[in-house]
């Protein structure tokens, strides 16, 4: 493997496949008329789409940033051709990045093959590797080669393996940039994990004056970090934000979703909560402001 593909691959790859091969029965390999159809690329397309919110982290463990990053992958076409799937990314305050990933079946079921590009201006690609996708129960993982995924040039030039795995909900992202001369990393290897955005909805209150309670009855919030003011049934703010969005509480553990409440005017921290990032149900009890939250059955 060119250098340090394996240990990318490995920090990426490993946890998923995991889960994919221990979620069920292998795909089989074989086609029943031998001939490729779209539709294996096209489930593949299917899987990745959705809303997604996440941090990153470096290789070595240390935090990259502690920035929240948003991500959207939808469905641009599907032709015989291949399925075309469009990835905007987001990170706060940082400059959007999007790319595009082409998908295209083989005469095994198990394997896809296709392109990944960066979008430059207008949409254009800026570049384009060949791509390798294994389709596994469930998911999928998908890679470039040092060896051919090249931008830059002379002194520039860079060497990209990108490693992008799905077990169906969760989604990660690893880059490794190398010298395509010495086929050294240049930069420490980054890692984005994203979990699949969910809606939740419930109520929030804020004690009034005495005993009295103000409530927001109807709260629709999403894990991806977009704060909401709610308000009462006369249309008036409880003066409260809430925040949900996924965090790595230490850069060595897989991250929790957290509740957050801030006071609407100061931006002071009111109080905040954790739950595993598969819970169903999430909250902020303190004796002026309470929330409560249950996944809501529409996503």
């Amino acid at each position: 493997m060119p250098g340090g593909w394996g240990q990318l691959y490995f920090l990426v790859v490993f946890g998923i496949v995991v889960l994919l091969t221990s979620a069920g029965c292998a795909v089989s390999d074989q086609r029943e008329d031998g001939a490729p159809t779209i539709d294996a690329a096209e489930r593949v397309a299917q899987v990745l789409s959705g809303s997604y919110a996440g941090t990153a982290v470096r290789a070595d463990g240390d935090a990259a940033s502690g920035r929240l990053t948003r991500l959207e992958a939808r469905v641009e076409r599907v032709s015989m051709e291949g399925v075309s799937v469009r990835l905007e990314q987001r990170t706060d305050g940082r400059e959007a990045r999007n790319f595009r990933l082409i998908l295209r079946p083989t005469a095994l079921a198990t394997r896809l093959e296709g392109s990944f590009s960066p979008l430059g201006p207008q949409d254009k690609p800026v570049g384009t590797c060949p791509l390798e996708v294994s389709v596994r129960s469930g998911g999928f993982v998908a890679r470039t080669s040092a060896a051919t995924c090249r931008f830059g040039r002379d002194g520039a030039a860079a060497a990209l393996v990108k490693e992008i795995a799905h077990d169906g909900e969760r989604l990660v992202i690893g880059d490794r940039v190398l010298d395509p001369g010495t086929e050294e990393a240049r930069t420490p290897d980054r890692v984005l994990e994203l979990e699949r955005v969910r809606r939740f909805v419930g109520w929030a209150g804020v004690r009034d004056t005495g005993e009295s309670w103000r409530v927001a009855e109807s709260v629709e919030l999403q894990s991806d970090g977009v704060e909401l003011a709610p308000e009462d049934a006369g249309g008036m703010t409880l003066a409260v934000v809430l925040e949900l969005a996924p965090h790595r509480v230490r850069e060595d553990q897989s991250p929790v979703l957290r509740l957050r409440v801030f006071d609407r005017e100061s931006g002071e921290l009111l109080g905040q909560s954790w739950a595993d990032s598969a819970a169903t149900r999430i909250g902020v009890a303190l004796p002026d402001v309470q929330v409560g939250l249950r996944l809501s059955d529409s996503r």
